[in-house]
């Protein structure tokens, strides 16, 4: 059957990005041979199979052995609604702890939410979207589908803790993949900014990796704010700074302290490249996340960077683009990691 084929140190980022984008198949169990790691996945379409290379993965055939876990939930989803219903139906979910979110019409969503907990044991509640992220802090509705009530979930991802309150500050565990790719990236000792910093998973997964580092985190929302402190202590991220209010705020104060900025804000990032300049050392990279046209989604944000930069006497240089995930069926999220540097010829420079 169909696997993914991984070298043992880059197999936890390919797991996790598997797992956000549920194309691991949990019928079977992953193995060992060598120096790779093997997971089993279910079929890709396309589109899927180009995302799936672009991890570090090798798309490969091998037997693996099945799992005596729960019966495939598209499969008892089949079973539930039929095929002609099952086609309409919404083929996958969000998984935080012990919760699962799904976007479905009311017509199938109970069908929907007893196929995902007859095949996750684990799985105790099922809420649906009730609506679009909106608003100021990004926060979106939800209502209740079956199981427990309420809304507070803890997540683990990456050896980390998070916990929230899911209708009062924004999260998506399908950026478990990019939190642990730019940690990955980052040095212990530098000096980090996570802008809208959220609950804290960018910051904490961070400071937790990289104990030598100073990571400030910056979140206007209160709720989020407080929902961060927690998640602070919970992991010990002592070289966590969590700061409350607008990012401009605090753009003096840090002013040239970054080596490295994160920018999660993929409708308004635009909007704060002056931020991240005012607050960047020299060679500082930033990850910057937007939107934009499926066709052709870099084209718009590497011209506006390029421009904005160029204006300021400063150099940059691209060093990764990617398409993070599916925003509409127009439009995708996509991530840039850049480096600003002076023009000006340093020492360093000289010497090379």
């Amino acid at each position: 059957m169909l696997g993914i084929r991984v070298n043992k140190k880059g197999a936890e980022a390919v797991k996790a990005y598997l797992k956000a984008h549920k194309l691991l198949d949990k019928q079977h169990y992953v193995f060992s041979r060598g120096a790779f790691i093997y997971f089993p996945i279910l079929p890709l379409d396309e589109q899927v199979e180009r995302k799936v290379r672009l991890i570090g993965g090798t798309l490969t055939k091998a037997a693996f052995r099945r799992s005596s876990r729960s019966p495939d939930y598209r499969t008892l989803l089949l079973k539930r609604i039929g095929k002609k219903g099952y086609e309409d139906a919404i083929k996958s979910f969000d998984l935080i702890g012990n919760t699962a979110i799904i976007g479905s019409q009311p017509s199938t969503e109970r069908a929907i939410a007893e196929a995902i907990m007859d095949a996750n044991p684990k799985v105790t509640r099922v809420i649906s979207k009730a609506g679009a992220v909106s608003g100021r802090y990004r926060t979106r509705n939800f209502h209740h589908v079956a199981g427990e009530r309420g809304y507070s979930v803890t997540y683990a991802e990456n050896n980390i803790r998070i916990s929230m309150d899911i209708r009062k500050a924004f999260f998506s565990p399908r950026l478990a993949y990019e939190r642990k790719r730019i940690s990955d990236l980052a040095k212990d000792g530098e000096a980090v900014v996570v802008m809208f910093a959220g609950v804290g998973p960018f910051a904490i997964l961070l400071a937790k990796e990289h104990p030598h580092s100073k990571v400030v985190a910056i979140e206007l929302n209160m709720e989020a704010y407080k929902y961060m402190l927690d998640n602070v202590t919970l992991n010990k991220a002592l070289n966590v700074t969590p700061l409350h209010g607008d990012v401009r705020r605090f753009s003096k104060k840090y002013g040239g302290f970054a080596d490295r900025i994160l920018m999660p804000l993929p409708k308004d990032s635009r909007d704060f490249i002056d931020v991240a300049n005012s607050m960047s050392a020299d060679r500082c990279v930033i990850h910057y996340y937007a939107f934009g046209p499926k066709l052709n989604p870099y084209s718009k944000p590497m011209s506006d960077i390029k421009s904005f930069f160029a204006a300021k006497g400063k150099r940059v240089k691209f060093l990764f683009k990617r398409v993070v995930r599916q925003y509409s069926p127009t439009d995708v999220e996509i991530v840039l990691d850049f480096e600003i540097s002076s023009k000006r010829k340093t020492r360093r420079d000289q010497l090379r």
